[in-house]
């Protein structure tokens, strides 16, 4: 634009609107003289809005750019530089406050107008600002980016396939990608076709190969997972990402779980093997020792033997707490949820618990808010645990004054009590850094404590976890020299059905002659010699054998009322002979009650016991009501009962109330009306129930009709000795069917009906146990 001028421009006024190009000439000065009309449309400045006005220091630019501007027209027209008749863009700001890109191209005219021609380049600028940020993400992301036609052909790749696989772009377009990362063509095939119909097809062929090893460039593998999705033009798109430190993290993490699980198994096998060990020969210092009080003693005799049992109860109590730590652990102990009487519990313990404290010549106290509802829902055997151990923590750190264990309701509504348990005492107290520690396990507040007053430091842990595991809180205060305070909030659900007593009545087994015939298969002759002078006390006639083999052979030749059966035995164990007894011999031997006597306490071994066919267990030591209860069960009744007795108490419930379920004038009478003997019975029965409805729900649930039929079976005897006449046909038609796995279809009803009948009989019996306790 050589020679240009003001007046030229307006011959050509008309070719450039045409165009749409920014024209803007000016002097010397910067004075602009001529402004195009397209100016307007691009910019909103009019040829009023400028003529006259300064380029340079115009609104059109920023301060940098006007002075930057002005400098560069200044050293054209003074002849410092030529004029470049390169474009260049600036920034140019509009009328409106926006911006846009303008390439501008300078000409000097002849009478040293300097004119300046603009083409609007801001949609151009926008892409390519837009194509520079998709080319930063793409190259910055981590994942590899593919898109590929419909024959898996990769038509673009991003650069990062070349850092996560070792392979340029260059290197995998076309159908490289195929030949380079896959040996096998027909694997590749395959993935082509599952590609193309999870992609195009919508079906769900992608899903087992959504995860692969890939082959990079150096022959190693990573593991890399894709996402698919659908392009445009018949393309797909595949999002891969290297994953390969996940899959071993997660490798190394299950190799992990297996060898804590695994260590976690040899240590519950040690648990159990040393348990077992030590309870033997325990059994037979306890059980000893209750013989030899039974005899004439001088009082210095007795004092030691009695010293001897409370010793052997606090080791069996030791071994007890430190099953329960392991059990507690790993999350193995179970939790019972059933009806109990919650001030009788509290009664007996603090009765227990107060011959502990006269020994000491210190108080005893209970306080009981009497609105504290007697009858709730929850775990009687590990309440007590926890109250014992709070208790008898308080009394073995208080020398002098007294433990005062308050109780009282906290929160109320129609279903549901919260009850706080406060237990005082005017003992050592505990020092104030210590206080968080009381609750770990084997941990004391001060090191000589244990030597001073005894103890592991099990209890309060236990107790922790047990109040835990209860959906409780626990917490202590303490001052050190003045005493403690533990504080422990249980909720429990209220059962409105049964109301009881709380007044505890002591009873003894009175000198009861059973007149069975019994097996006993036991290893160790310390607990052969045990066993038998107990038995023999009760009228029992005792045959011994030493292990599994010598008991089958005896139980070939021999009937038997019952047989005690040894769990862990040389040559054969008990499990083995059971399974012969039961299985392998006559009709009349399969239905000899054996029960396991086992100082392995873990449910598992408790149910292959029944699983072999065993009738029930008794733990190591165990203790003399106990056995007693046991052969009561399952020897004492088989000898006095008849087919026509039971047809008897049948007949007899038929005339009783609807809504009663339980007839026990047979048991009364034969147990001679004997309170406690009647309390045993209805107490083993209500266990019985509880483990019969557990067996029920687990054999339903795993279809495992074996377990049902040995469930049913055993129960029936009980049936018909607690006159349970609605149950009966029930219980011998599950049996039948269970035995023979037939019609097992539709026993949905059969099951509801038995189940609602056996909760009603634990109700009734429940009550049975209040009247007999308050008599």
């Amino acid at each position: 634009m050589k020679n240009i001028n003001v007046e030229k421009l307006k011959f050509s006024e008309l070719l450039l609107n045409q165009i749409n190009l920014i024209v803007i000439a000016c002097d010397i000065k910067g004075n602009i003289n001529y402004v195009s009309a397209a100016t307007e449309k691009i910019t909103g400045y009019s040829l009023e809005n400028l003529t006259g006005k300064n380029w340079w220091n115009s609104t059109f630019f920023s301060k940098e750019d006007g002075l930057s501007y002005k400098e560069k027209v200044n050293s054209v027209i003074s002849g410092k530089t030529n004029i470049s008749t390169k474009p260049y863009e600036r920034k140019l700001k509009c009328k409106d406050g926006s911006y846009k890109w303008i390439e501008w191209r300078d000409s000097l005219a002849e009478d040293s107008t300097y004119v300046s021609v603009g083409v609007d380049i801001s949609d151009w600028k926008k892409t390519e600002e837009i194509k520079i940020q998709s080319d930063t993400i793409i190259n910055s992301v981590d994942s590899m980016i593919f898109v590929s036609d419909r024959n898996g052909n990769v038509i673009f790749a991003t650069p990062s396939v070349e850092k996560m696989l070792g392979y340029t772009v260059e290197e995998i377009l076309g159908d490289n990608w195929w030949k380079v990362t896959y040996d096998d063509p027909n694997l590749a095939l395959k993935i082509k076709k599952a590609i193309n119909n999870y992609v195009f097809l919508h079906t769900k062929d992608f899903t087992d190969i959504s995860k692969r090893k890939i082959r990079t460039k150096s022959g190693d593998f990573k593991w890399i997972e894709w996402q698919l999705s659908k392009g445009v033009n018949d393309t797909y798109i595949s999002i891969g990402t290297d994953i390969t430190n996940r899959v071993t993290e997660q490798g190394e993490l299950k190799k992990a779980k297996e060898t804590a699980e695994k260590s976690l198994k040899v240590k519950d096998e040690f648990l159990a093997n040393m348990s077992h060990e030590i309870r033997t020969p325990l059994n037979a210092v306890i059980g000893f020792t209750d013989l030899l009080l039974e005899t004439k003693l001088s009082v210095e005799q007795r004092q030691h033997l009695e010293t001897m049992k409370n010793s052997g109860e606090i080791l069996n109590s030791l071994i007890n707490n430190v099953l329960d730590l392991a059990k507690l652990d790993s999350n193995k102990l179970n939790i019972e949820n059933i009806s109990f009487n919650l001030h009788k519990n509290i009664y007996e313990i603090v009765k227990l618990m107060k011959i502990r404290a006269d020994e000491k010549n210190i108080a005893l106290n209970l306080i009981i808010n009497p609105n504290i509802p007697v009858q709730v829902f929850g775990d009687p055997t590990r309440f007590s645990q926890i109250l014992l151990n709070l208790i008898g923590n308080a009394i073995k750190f208080t020398n002098k004054g007294s433990v005062t264990v308050t109780i009282k309701l906290i929160e109320e509504s129609s279903e549901n009590a919260k009850i706080h348990f406060e237990v005082l005492d005017t003992g050592i107290g505990i020092v104030s850094n210590k206080i968080n520690t009381v609750f770990g396990a084997f941990t004391q507040a001060k090191s000589d404590t244990s030597r001073i007053y005894g103890g592991t430091g099990l209890g309060l842990a236990i107790v922790k976890k047990l109040v835990k595991l209860l959906n409780g809180d626990i917490n202590v205060k303490s001052k050190f020299g003045k005493g403690s305070v533990f504080n422990l909030n249980l909720s429990f659900k209220k059962d409105h059905i049964i109301t009881a007593s709380t007044e505890i009545n002591k009873n003894t087994i009175k000198g009861e002659k059973l007149d069975l015939k019994i097996l006993l298969v036991e290893d160790n002759k310390t607990n052969q010699i045990l066993a038998k002078t107990r038995l023999e006390r009760w009228g029992c006639t005792i045959a011994i054998a030493n292990n599994g083999i010598e008991g089958v052979k005896k139980v070939q030749y021999n009937m038997y009322d019952l047989i005690l059966m040894d769990i862990q035995m040389p040559v054969m164990d008990g499990y083995e002979a059971t399974k012969i007894i039961k299985n392998d011999l006559s009709e009349e031997t399969s239905k000899i009650p054996i029960i396991a006597m086992t100082a392995y306490t873990s449910k598992s071994d408790i149910q292959r016991a029944l699983d072999v066919g065993m009738n029930d267990y008794i733990f190591k030591p165990f203790k003399t009501n106990d056995l007693f209860s046991i052969l009561l069960k399952y020897g004492g009744v088989k000898n006095n009962t008849t087919e026509n007795d039971y047809q008897i108490v049948e007949e007899k419930k038929e005339i009783l109330d609807n809504e009663t379920f339980t007839d026990l004038s047979y048991l009364k009478e034969e147990s001679l009306n004997e309170s406690e003997i009647l309390k045993l019975l209805i107490e083993q029965f209500l266990k019985d129930l509880n483990d019969f409805l557990i067996v029920l729900d687990l054999g339903l649930e795993e279809k495992n009709w074996d377990l049902l039929h040995g469930a049913t079976h055993k129960i029936k005897p009980s049936v018909s000795m607690f006159g349970i006449s609605k149950l009966n046909p029930i219980i011998q038609d599950l049996t039948d069917r269970f035995r023979h796995k037939e019609k097992l279809d539709d026993i949905d009803d059969l099951v509801t009906s038995c189940r609602e009948i056996l909760n009603s009989v634990k109700v009734e019996l429940q009550t049975e146990l209040k009247t007999i306790i308050n008599e």
